[in-house]
């Protein structure tokens, strides 16, 4: 049963935070513009330019599979302390992870990261755009979870 908690618990986090990026980019550095269907240009401006803002951010289309069971060592310490998990991972044109790209930026156990490693590249995104051509970016997942209360 908790590991039904714990896949419906990362489901619908990452869902929501893939629907709140999914975004115009706020944080990038403004470049001039780049022609509606220009392709070629768009995806050589947003490979030379990393913080390059695009149209629409990579996001989670597809989920499957959701999760692998949770160790029940990591399970008793996620319930007492909580949990968090931050990660980079490069979407390509395809919607597919870049996992040799795979940063971990923040974690409360070594399991969680080692855990979406071994499911993105099962996952499906729909990739950035950029004058309505599909281009590489990043897409940034994070995941938390309090701890328990004590009965």
């Amino acid at each position: 049963m908790k590991f039904a908690f714990l896949v419906v618990f990362f489901a619908a986090v990452a869902c929501a935070k893939s629907t709140r990026e999914s975004g115009k980019s706020v944080n990038a550095r403004p470049m001039s513009a780049v022609k509606a269907g220009d392709c070629v240009e768009a995806r050589r401006r947003a490979a030379a330019e990393p913080g390059l803002a695009v149209d629409q951010l990579p996001a989670v289309l597809k989920q499957t599979p959701l999760f692998v069971p949770t160790p029940p060592s990591v399970q008793a310490k996620m319930d007492k302390k909580g949990m968090s998990v931050k990660v980079d991972v490069v979407v390509d044109t395809l919607g597919k992870a870049v996992m040799s790209t795979f940063k971990v930026r923040e974690t409360s156990d070594p399991w969680f990261p080692k855990n979406l490693k071994a499911l993105m590249p099962w996952w499906t995104f729909s990739p950035a755009q950029l004058a309505g051509c599909k281009v590489e970016r990043i897409y940034k997942f994070s995941a938390s979870a309090k701890p328990k209360a004590s009965p």
